[in-house]
């Protein structure tokens, strides 16, 4: 899945394409499904849980339609849209970014680390890229700071989606990732690649299943 940048960065354009009203609700609700990683006691069955995930793609992405049509009304509104957005962009990433990443991984003949650290390897220096590179990441990281989190009935508790909007807002204080081999298998190209086409294909799928914002 896509580190807290990559999903704030399509989420950032995704709330000029949406009737978005309250911005800091939004942007955390961007981040929020990932918030079960603050919990004491993870499991990986927690994200499961709080991604509404399914092996079969079509059924996933469903799950985050009905998950927005169920909450698309009320003072959270936003909240929760974002919330979804989140479990898209996390199901076009895997049809697209990791499924390239697991292919070329698939075809290194010498790879320097396993599956699964060369994948946080990766994301994680390129995460800390985009954060450097991108202009709207002030604006953000304002609207994040006044946001609080929302309960997200059996998926997530506010007490940790507030302390995961913590976490990302120092996720890049030291300016670099802890990662520090080469980059092997995505680039930055493909992630801006990724932050341009994903809102568009986000839109499409939502007036396609004829949710209305």
């Amino acid at each position: 899945m896509p580190l807290p940048m990559v999903h704030l960065a399509v989420s950032n354009i995704l709330i000029n394409m949406f009737d978005i009203s309250n911005k800091g609700i939004f942007y955390l609700g961007s981040i929020a499904p990932d918030a079960v990683h603050a919990h004491p006691n993870f499991l990986y069955e927690d994200k499961i849980v709080s991604h509404l995930i399914n092996d079969n793609l079509s059924i996933w992405k469903k799950n985050a339609i009905e998950f927005m049509r169920e909450n698309m009304n009320g003072i959270n509104a936003d909240f929760y849209l974002g919330y979804g957005l989140h479990i898209l962009t996390d199901i076009f990433w895997s049809e697209t970014i990791y499924s390239m990443y697991n292919s070329k991984y698939t075809k290194d003949l010498s790879p320097i680390q396993d599956q699964k650290t060369a994948y946080y390897n990766d994301s994680d220096q390129l995460d800390f890229l985009l954060h450097k590179k991108l202009d709207c990441c002030p604006e953000i990281w304002r609207y994040l700071s006044k946001s609080d989190g929302i309960d997200v009935k059996g998926l997530v508790s506010s007490t940790d989606i507030n302390a995961w909007n913590l976490k990302v807002l120092h996720w890049y204080d030291g300016g670099e990732s802890r990662h520090k081999n080469p980059i092997r298998y995505i680039s930055y190209n493909d992630l801006l690649v990724f932050i341009k086409e994903t809102p568009n294909k986000i839109k499409e799928y939502i007036k396609l299943n004829q949710l209305n914002r």
